[in-house]
């Protein structure tokens, strides 16, 4: 059977979980013939009945190494008896490979560390050693300011990128800084995928039937989902003063508040949050750990949600659930402005005032009926194609 694999994904993070189901499900709509493969070690170490849930395959990463040995007899050879089986096992799964769909929501850009660029980096080269098409789809890309070791790391990006099949860019800012930087003709600028999508048909993700697990949430409940990379920007001190003081305003407005994370790595603020109103019912911690497909569901139930992950906006937006965004990276004010929705959107890489967030939550808080008619008009023409009508097989591969 032939293969194709995804990259840039995993199942921790709630955004990234629903891009990857998203894909899953569009690539067996198309290649019904084809084996999907998520290319993730950390979710390959899963206990084996947590896996075998899925109707897709996990495999781990392989060092480039593997990649070069093909143009060299000597290292393959060594790569071989060195590997043993799972070389071999390595090398089958890529050389029946007919195509690579990278769904990194944000990964490509100098604001990363070095080892995320290197590996963005290395699954092109792998890509480009076993002449798999790549397709880079939506995403957020650069700055492209790299020095020291992230220079090094990317200096091989031209021709790496001028190599791949198409690239997607999110925003207008990203597909500006790849022509620009690069020269590049193989971009477009597309809709975020999870956005984009209608649906997701659940035979297509799970083997057996999947009963979704969605709590009863009090009426006039909003919802509140932070990000650890808040507290990376900003500190803990003042991420937590910034999200107490949103919590404060929703009260304010006579709303209960339901926290809840989006990613794992968020649990632990999602508790610190609840403790500074340990006394108050009001705010109620959801620690119940759903899938994106659960979060879908559950988000519809909130009159207007406050969000710092991308993703967690994107699934309300998909509902027309209205939003305050705070968030880090321009992504967030494109993502609101595509619906109308700027006066919401709030980044902490700039000045904050306390009293500019009351007051848009106060107004979200008496407006979101309307406002929810205005995004669910933006979301028809954002439906309208499919971003994954750009895929197309080599038939000569």
């Amino acid at each position: 059977m032939r293969n194709i694999i995804i990259t840039g994904g995993e199942l921790f993070n709630k955004g990234a979980q629903a891009m990857v189901f998203v894909a899953v499900d569009e690539l067996k709509k198309r290649f019904p013939d084809h084996e999907i493969y998520v290319l993730s070690e950390m979710d390959r170490r899963r206990p084996k009945e947590e896996l075998e849930q899925y109707a897709f395959r996990f495999t781990g990463w392989y060092p480039i190494k593997f990649a070069k040995a093909q143009s060299d007899p000597l290292l393959k050879l060594a790569c071989k008896l060195k590997g043993g089986a799972a070389f071999r096992t390595c090398e089958e799964l890529y050389r029946n490979c007919d195509l690579m769909v990278n769904v990194s929501g944000y990964g490509l850009g100098s604001n990363f560390g070095p080892n995320q660029l290197r590996t963005y980096v290395e699954h092109l080269e792998f890509a480009k050693a076993f002449h798999i098409p790549v397709y880079l789809m939506p995403q957020s890309f650069g700055p492209f300011d790299f020095s020291g070791e992230k220079k090094a790391a990317a200096e091989k990006l031209p021709e790496l990128l001028a190599s791949v099949k198409l690239i997607c860019a999110r925003e207008q800012e990203g597909l500006d800084a790849l022509r620009e930087t690069y020269g590049l003709k193989n971009v477009c600028l597309l809709p975020d995928l999870v956005l984009n999508n209608r649906g997701i048909e659940l035979k297509n993700v799970f083997r057996g039937t999947k009963a979704l697990s969605v709590p009863d949430i009090p009426d006039n409940c909003a919802g509140l989902v932070p990000n650890q990379r808040i507290v990376e920007a900003i500190g803990m001190e003042e991420a937590l003063r910034l999200y107490t003081a949103a919590i404060g305003a929703v009260l304010r407005q006579g709303h209960r508040v339901c926290i809840l994370s989006h990613a794992s790595v968020d649990i632990p603020l999602c508790k610190k949050l609840k403790a500074s109103f340990k006394s108050d019912d009001r705010v109620i911690l959801l620690e119940q750990d759903f899938n994106c497909l659960e979060f879908n569901e559950l988000v519809k139930r909130f009159p207007f949600l406050i969000a710092s992950r991308f993703h967690a906006l994107v699934h309300a937006y998909k509902n027309a659930v209205p939003c305050i965004a705070i968030g880090w990276a321009v992504k967030y004010q494109n993502l609101l402005k595509t619906f109308e929705q700027e006066r919401f959107a709030f980044d902490v890489g700039k000045e904050l005032h306390e009293e500019e967030l009351d007051s848009a939550i106060a107004r979200l808080s008496v407006t979101w009926r309307e406002k929810a008619e205005r995004i669910r008009q933006h979301l028809q023409a954002i439906q309208e194609n499919n971003v994954f009508d750009v895929l197309e097989l080599d038939k000569e591969k």
